[in-house]
Formats: structure tokens, C-alpha cells, sequence
């Protein structure tokens, strides 16, 4: 692994207008499509993944090679959820063992539920942040580079 922040994928360095030469457009393209949400998730993830996916669809931004980081996002999103039900009826601090009070461990699956959602959703575009740095086009913008590699 390479230290230092992730590179940023070549479909949104030119949608952002990036410099030509800064991007590598012989890198792989994954087949158009959508991803197939797996048979065996639950009724929770699948609602999650149903409404994700419109809006990833719209923007564009999704294909069959995305399915298990959308899978990744959908079940953090489900435990998230979860575990603030479970907090809002009961308190920060529980039992434990032998009388001491200790942190509800729902409190852990919800914040690293949340990181887990807030890096998926930056790579989806699914944050008013990460939509800040996409261009999706217009005059100036050198969309048509961006559009031929988009679509093939």
C-alpha cells in the first residue's frame, strides 16, 4: 500500500478537468451495468441497496464491477440504523461485568458503522463534499474527454 492519500480514479479526475496528462486512460473499464444485489442479504440491506443504486444510476456513477463496495455501504448503513435504535432506547452507559458501568457497545458499532459509510459514500459521490469536486459538464469544462470515456 502506498502511503499518502488515495489516488483519485481517472473517471473523476476528468470529470473534475483534470490535466490530460495526468490521467491514465488505459487503465481498466468495467463492463456497463448495474450491480446485482446478492440473494442472500436482508430484507434491510436490500432497501438500502434499492435506493442507493437509483440514485448512483442517475448520477452515473455505479457499475457491475461496484457490487461489493455497494454491498460494503448498504450493510454499514443497515448497522448503523441498528444500533442508533438500540441507543435511543437504551442509555450510553450499561452494566458489565461484576456491577461496572461500561460504554454500550452499540455505541462501536455505530461510530465505526458511520466511518464505514462516510469513505463508501466519498467514493460513490454520496456526500455534499465528495458532489463539490465532481464536474459533470458543461461549457468549458472539457466534458467531451470526459464523455467518450464515460460511455466507451
Amino acid at each position: 500500500m502506498k502511503p499518502g492519500p488515495a489516488p483519485k480514479p481517472t473517471v473523476l479526475r476528468l470529470l473534475h478537468g483534470d490535466q490530460p496528462c495526468r490521467t491514465n486512460l488505459d487503465e481498466p473499464k468495467p463492463a456497463p451495468g448495474k450491480p446485482e444485489c446478492p440473494p442472500e442479504v436482508s430484507d434491510d440491506v436490500r432497501a438500502i441497496w434499492n435506493y442507493t443504486l437509483d440514485h448512483l444510476i442517475v448520477m452515473g456513477v455505479c457499475t457491475g464491477a461496484d457490487r461489493d463496495a455497494l454491498l460494503a455501504y448498504c450493510e454499514a448503513v443497515a448497522a448503523h440504523r441498528k444500533a442508533s435504535a438500540l441507543l435511543a432506547k437504551s442509555p450510553p452507559l450499561i452494566q458489565g461485568h461484576r456491577g461496572v458501568m461500561v460504554r454500550n457497545p452499540a455505541l462501536a458499532i455505530q461510530r465505526d458503522s458511520a466511518a464505514v459509510i462516510r469513505a463508501y459514500a466519498h467514493e460513490f459521490g454520496l456526500t455534499p463534499a465528495a458532489r463539490s469536486e465532481i464536474r459533470m459538464g458543461g461549457a468549458g469544462s472539457g466534458q467531451g474527454s470526459a464523455e467518450r470515456y464515460l460511455t466507451g
